[in-house]
């Protein structure tokens, strides 16, 4: 374990015992993010609705981890708070790994739901990678098809039957003619030059990890777009984790930062990815996408993939710029449908945008149960 793992393990054990004499309230909900400094996404639509539907003692724990001194003071005050929390709250939600529930078991009455911020997993995490620390003493983790049951289940230490397969809440207003048709007409005012231009986004992962900080993948877009001419548009979305791109002033890329990717989808025409599961998000849309994979063979040995990417990605997979230039030009094919089908069936079990209506039902089964009294 690094030291930063240990010291901080020594600093919570100390306020541990004490932490468990606080008595469990029967009705507190608490959500914890270390990612997010407020409601975001699922946290946001469950937070409201229970809120309004619900009578609950509704706590948080919002904290965005700055990588200096005073973000790690910071982190390690959080750490502390959401200690006692967790010990004194029916049920404890969250939506990244988290390092105090993994480490320290929590009461029996007390329940961990996992609402992993992605909709899926087209690369191997959690226990499946090497880690800094074990994943542990998780309850519950959703999911959105039952693929990911065993998946879920290695990820995240806990038994298949704890996976509840609900769909994602995040996703649902992506079902939504209304969202996407609104969306689409408000960027299109904020964003004029995407009007009569075929609109490629490339929303790739990130490389490296937190130890030795985050990368972006490797192309030339400038060149591709070349490549492409003007009647395409290139649209560059970084994964969050990247600080700085050097595409952020490139006059041939519309590099958006501030727009989520469910909204960019709105208006794009063909998506770039690689790795990452909005792969799996733009399949409501069931339009073209391409895998730009030129570490694939190196990728799927560490971390890992849990799919055959030349059998089983639902579009084109290609490895150099020139085959990525080809297959954006080639568009739409019949196979590239069936693709998306296959994969579509595959990574959904609901496609009726009503998720958060399923996962609030979980919690007040959860929050009902009277074996947890016990």
């Amino acid at each position: 374990m690094k030291l930063k793992s240990v010291i901080l393990t020594i600093i919570l054990g100390f306020f541990y015992p004490f932490s468990v004499l606080f008595k469990v309230h029967r009705n507190r909900i608490t959500f914890i993010s270390l990612e997010h400094a407020n409601l975001s996404k699922d946290f946001r639509l469950l937070y409201d609705r229970l809120q309004r539907d619900s009578d609950y003692d509704l706590q948080t724990v919002l904290f965005k981890f700055e990588p200096d001194f005073w973000g790690n003071l910071r982190y390690g005050m959080a750490c502390i708070r959401q200690l006692f929390l967790i010990q004194s709250s029916r049920l404890v939600i969250i939506d990244y790994n988290n390092f105090v529930v993994s480490r320290f078991p929590h009461k029996k009455k007390v329940k961990v739901l996992q609402l992993w911020h992605a909709t899926g997993a087209l690369k191997q995490f959690g226990n499946d990678v090497d880690r800094d620390y074990v994943i542990h003493h998780y309850d519950y983790v959703i999911a959105n098809s039952d693929f990911f049951r065993p998946i879920y289940s290695r990820a995240f230490n806990i038994p298949e039957s704890c996976v509840k397969v609900t769909g994602i809440p995040n996703n649902d207003k992506i079902f939504k003619k209304e969202f996407v048709e609104k969306t689409k007409k408000e960027l299109l005012e904020k964003y004029p030059e995407l009007r009569g231009k075929t609109v490629i986004t490339y929303a790739p992962t990130f490389r490296g990890r937190i130890s030795t900080r985050f990368k972006e993948a490797k192309i030339d877009l400038g060149a591709l777009y070349q490549k492409l001419g003007n009647d395409y548009i290139i649209i560059y979305k970084a994964h969050p984790l990247i600080a700085h791109s050097k595409y952020a002033r490139n006059p041939n890329v519309l590099f958006i930062k501030d727009e989520l990717i469910s909204s960019i989808f709105c208006v794009t025409d063909i998506l770039i990815s690689d790795y990452s599961a909005i792969t799996i998000d733009w399949m409501a849309f069931n339009k073209p996408v391409v895998a730009y994979v030129p570490d694939l063979k190196k990728y799927a040995r560490k971390p890992g993939l849990n799919i055959d990417y030349m059998s089983e990605f639902p579009g084109a997979v290609v490895k150099d710029e020139e085959g990525l230039a080809e297959a954006l030009k080639t568009g739409d094919i019949k196979e590239g449908q069936q693709r998306r089908a296959r994969f579509t069936n595959k990574m959904y079990k609901y496609l009726d945008g009503e998720a958060t209506g399923r996962v609030f039902e979980l919690i007040k089964t959860i929050m009902d149960d009277k074996k947890n009294d016990v």
